[in-house]
């Protein structure tokens, strides 16, 4: 993206701050226009004063005396705009910066598993929050200061050439030259930045990565390792950077140099003019004054295009993500799905991760209201792709999927999962206390209903045994607990949900046999009168399933109730007596 892109993206961001925009423009405008008058009005004191030196008959406070009063009158104004334009510049930064930041959290929550499980959690945090560091500091400088300088540079040639075209001259070869130099940095510099970022983001991504796996890092004695690995990224970046830094270096010498030659040849065909009667004295001094404005708004316009060439990779990384549309949305249509009934039909679906492999072929089958049903079979089966079709964490490419009757994809995707309880394999907790994540369940729910909860997933005795019971803060992503007590409170979690659909994948394999007993127990009044799908390794679970579905390479093969199966001697019969190797008819009577 070209830096004017960058620029019109950014500011369009403004939103409903968009007029508060327009106002600092236009004062940016009125103090670029204001400024001038100090050089030019220099230059009339001068000649003021000469005329009185030569003329001694002339009062020199009367001729001087209505400058120096405009000339504080043009001071009291820059002061004053330029305090206003730094007060609500800070303001507008500010505040986009915090709506920004809760836009690009929103969308990124919004994007399908799909495409988040893409992109590193450390590389989405690294983009959101250099990206609206980048967008503050844009909105920050471009109104408190360069925009100002621009508009300065604008104006200071027409007004240098109504003055005198010859040293007008001098400085716009010296906004030329400027402008070629930078120009040439650039582009020397933007490929190299980008892979700067690269760097960046594979930082991120590796400390990030690290830092949520210190426990495999201390058991694996891999501290020296990831700590090495972290270094040579940063070795990478440095190779990188330094290019990038030497560059902007020299353009700096280099604008150095134009200015002070300029300055030297102000002085020297001022003062030849002025003995060919061609200026006066006060002209040369406001030249003069005009080339020491401009050396300092071309390094401020340096600066900032210098920050602005820095920040580019990581605005364009920031952009493109804003710009990602969610594979899975709602239709214009959909429709809100207040209570279902828990009538789910899979019809003729197929599912490809890759379009080459598939993970789900011409899958059907019906669950009626309030009967569980298992899926089993061997890892890989498709058995939790196959009902992660069901809330949409992906869509299948035929075939359809129906609730009550409805295709899930003319239901709103809101009401849609909130008519689906999920427990995970992997229990999902917040670095938060246990009540707020059990609050996630039911934002509404009381400590009563809280604890009742956690009755029913067998966790309310360990829950009070914490120093602060269920106010305890338990780590990221529940590192303090225990697998089996983090289970149970993602189960008390999807009870507080009530929802008329249930989900559970694998929610036991994370427990001792007696708490799985226990559980198991708590959840046949959970499961009753609720539509459950039951993903299972361990069959002895699902014993009591109204129907089971063995699933092989996507499909169903077999289909029945536990008795039956066993009965049939086929893929079941085979992965109960591996189980149960000692006791097979046991299990089966």
């Amino acid at each position: 993206m070209k830096f004017i892109k960058l620029y019109t993206r950014a500011l369009s961001l403004l939103g409903s701050d968009k007029k508060q925009g327009w106002y600092l423009a236009i004062a940016n405008v009125a103090l670029a226009m204001a400024l001038f008058a100090e050089p030019v009005l220099f230059g009339r004191v001068i000649d003021t004063l000469g005329k009185v030196a030569s003329n001694e008959s002339l009062p020199v406070w009367s001729e001087v005396w209505p400058l120096l009063a405009i000339w504080t009158g043009f001071g009291l104004f820059t002061i004053f705009c330029s305090t206003l334009i730094s007060l609500y510049a800070d303001r507008l930064s500010h505040h986009r910066r915090h709506m920004v930041v809760s836009m690009y959290f929103e969308h990124v929550l919004q994007l399908p598993l799909a495409q988040q499980n893409t992109t590193h959690s450390g590389r989405l945090m690294k983009i959101m929050l250099q990206g609206t560091d980048a967008l503050w500091w844009l909105w920050l400088s471009f109104f408190r200061d360069h925009l100002a300088a621009i508009v300065s540079l604008l104006v200071l040639i027409p007004i240098a050439l109504y003055m005198n075209w010859r040293l007008a001259i001098v400085l716009i070869v010296l906004c030329t030259v400027f402008a070629f130099l930078t120009n040439f940095i650039i582009r020397k510099t933007q490929t190299l930045q980008k892979t700067v970022e690269i760097h960046h983001s594979d930082m991120a991504q590796q400390v990030s990565d690290t830092l949520g796996n210190i426990p495999l890092v201390q058991s694996f004695a891999r501290i020296q390792d990831e700590v090495s690995a972290l270094k040579n990224i940063s070795n990478r970046l440095l190779d990188a950077q330094l290019p990038v830094l030497s560059w902007w270096a020299l353009i700096t010498v280099l604008n150095r140099s134009a200015t002070t030659i300029s300055i030297l040849t102000i002085v020297i065909l001022g003062t030849w003019l002025f003995t060919q009667g061609l200026i006066s004295i006060g002209a040369i001094v406001t030249f003069i004054a005009f080339a020491a404005m401009i050396i300092t708004k071309l390094e401020q316009t340096v600066n900032f295009i210098h920050r602005l060439a820095m920040d580019a990779p990581r605005l364009e990384d920031f952009f493109q993500m804003m710009d990602t549309s969610p594979e899975i949305h709602d239709r214009p249509d959909a429709v809100d799905l207040k209570h279902a009934q828990g009538i789910i039909e899979f019809k003729d679906v197929c599912f490809s991760y890759d379009d080459k492999h598939s993970a789900i072929r011409n899958l059907s089958f019906t669950v009626e209201p309030g009967q569980t049903i298992a899926l089993v079979g061997s890892s890989g089966a498709g058995k939790s792709t196959a009902l992660s079709l069901l809330y949409r964490v992906f869509d299948p490419q035929s075939g359809s999927i129906t609730i009550d009757g409805i295709d899930i994809k003319d239901i709103s995707l809101n009401s849609l999962r909130h008519n689906i309880g999920v427990v995970f394999q992997e229990p999902l907790l917040f670095n938060r206390s246990i009540s707020e994540n059990l609050l996630v369940g039911n934002p509404e729910a009381t400590i009563d209903e809280l604890k009742q909860a956690a009755l029913s997933a067998q966790a309310l005795d360990f829950i009070e045994q914490q120093e602060n019971g269920f106010d305890t803060q338990i780590g990221e992503r529940g590192r303090t607990l225990s697998g089996g007590e983090r289970q149970r409170i993602s189960i008390a979690r999807v009870i507080l949900k009530n929802p008329p659909i249930l989900i559970l994948d694998e929610a036991t394999s994370a427990l001792d046999s007696a708490t799985e007993t226990k559980l198991t127990r708590a959840l046949e009044s959970v499961i009753k009168n609720r539509t459950t799908l039951v993903i299972a390794h361990r069959l002895a679970t699902v014993r009591r399933a109204d129907r089971i579905l063995v699933m092989e390479s996507g499909q169903i093969i077999e289909t029945g109730t536990f008795d039956e199966l066993y009965q049939q001697g086929g893929r079941f019969t085979q992965l109960v007596r591996e189980q149960f190797t000692e006791l097979p008819d046991r299990i089966a009577s």
